[in-house]
């Protein structure tokens, strides 16, 4: 089921409502449209993830990512493309390992505020977002599905999830934007929800992108873009993780900002990023044109 909301002075926001198999829920995603789209025209897509414990509404309203895509198409710095901006909870976007036998309360406890509700937001994430999501965006929109077509990024939990993503199935997405990831060392020390990542560095790696970056061969890369604040708490784990991509020979921008873990970081830096996913795409649309 869709909704939409029409300024056909700027361009289309849909919801999307996905009756999900893989998480057992009814999930939404908001969809970006660019304005004047051709009914035999078929678009490149950006899948862009959210922060942990946020949703899409924190990308449109505190973010304005719809209005940074339609006024830079506007001003010709942008060519058209769609946003698809999925519900993810505090998930990770990924299938959770789920280890049995545990009793997580005391993690919860360390940090109420941070992982309230944690427990209740996680899953098989990573089926319902390359299977239910990416498919349903497929069937419903007028979006490319080959990988030069496609791209992905994400903030904080959406950048680390984006790179997750991007890393074990390279040949899906073109372009990564890696922004303020919520990346973390592992067990002993964890950071992440060891419900979601287990309690082991063996399965810690099965989701840590500085570790998948080690696999990735550098003739199958995606162009990848990796930024943080340097006021960002994180920015150790991050540099950690510029130092895999180096050590694997996985060509990257790299750029440490002024700026924390928040919204004035990210929000004026957005017309930025969405250049770099359109990056390809504009040339093909000027050669087209």
């Amino acid at each position: 089921m869709t909704s939409r909301s029409t300024d056909f002075s700027r361009g289309e926001l849909h919801t999307l409502k996905i009756d999900s198999r893989a998480t057992g829920r009814l999930m939404s995603a908001r969809v970006i449209m660019p304005p004047d789209v051709q009914s035999d025209e078929r678009l490149p897509v950006l899948y862009f993830l959210h922060p942990w414990g946020l949703s899409p509404r924190y990308l449109l309203d505190k973010l304005r990512m719809a209005e940074h895509l339609w006024k830079g198409i506007a001003r010709g710095a942008l060519p058209p493309f769609v946003i698809v901006l999925p519900e993810g909870g505090k998930s990770f976007y990924v299938n959770a390992l789920d280890p049995p036998g545990h009793d997580w309360s005391t993690v919860v406890a360390s940090n109420p505020s941070f992982f309230a509700h944690a427990l209740e937001q996680y899953g098989r994430y990573g089926d319902y977002l390359r299977d239910e999501v990416m498919g349903t965006v497929e069937a419903r929109f007028p979006v490319r599905q080959d990988r030069a077509g496609r791209a992905i990024g994400g903030i904080s939990m959406g950048g680390a999830a984006a790179a997750y993503h991007a890393f074990r199935t390279p040949d899906a997405f073109c372009a990564l934007g890696i922004h303020s990831p919520a990346v973390f060392k592992g067990p002993p020390e964890q950071g992440g929800p060891p419900w979601i990542f287990g309690t082991t560095q063996e399965s810690f790696a099965q989701y840590n992108p500085a570790d998948l970056a080690r696999l990735l061969a550098p003739e199958k890369q995606p162009r990848i873009w990796l930024d943080c604040g340097d006021q960002d708490a994180l920015l150790e784990n991050v540099k950690t993780l510029h130092d895999a991509l180096m050590g694997q020979g996985l060509v990257h921008e790299y750029r440490v900002c002024p700026g924390g873990h928040d919204k004035t970081y990210w929000e004026p830096r957005m017309p930025d990023y969405l250049a770099f996913y359109a990056r390809d795409w504009h040339a093909l649309n000027s050669m087209e044109r």
